[in-house]
């Protein structure tokens, strides 16, 4: 899972691309559990979909932007606009749910 800063969201933004992006901080505990889940998900669809992790103290405009205000917290994007989102530590099994629920995943 890449982790990107201001600058990299913005060009992923333009980019158009469904992207997942979760919005952790390295202090947090529940954004430690959540990354394994994550980067097992991205083994898997990766071809899919782009999972990227984004440091509040990095991405402040974007965390304003979108709106976080718990940690972890995942947004589902295309573009500037927001598909949808989940916060909190999920297992790999719900966050594929919410994925599929989102996007032709099959």
């Amino acid at each position: 899972m890449k982790i990107i800063n201001e600058s990299d969201l913005g060009k992923i933004i333009e980019s158009k691309k469904k992207t997942l992006v979760l919005f952790s901080a390295e202090w947090c505990g529940p954004c430690k559990i959540l990354k394994p889940n994550l980067e097992k998900i991205e083994t898997e669809i990766g071809d899919k979909l782009t999972i990227v992790k984004a440091d509040i103290s990095e991405v402040g405009d974007y965390t304003k932007k979108y709106g976080i205000r718990n940690i972890p917290t995942c947004v589902l994007i295309e573009g500037e606009n927001e598909i949808s989102r989940f916060s909190g530590v999920k297992k790999d099994d719900e966050i594929k749910k919410f994925l599929e629920n989102h996007l032709a995943l099959n």
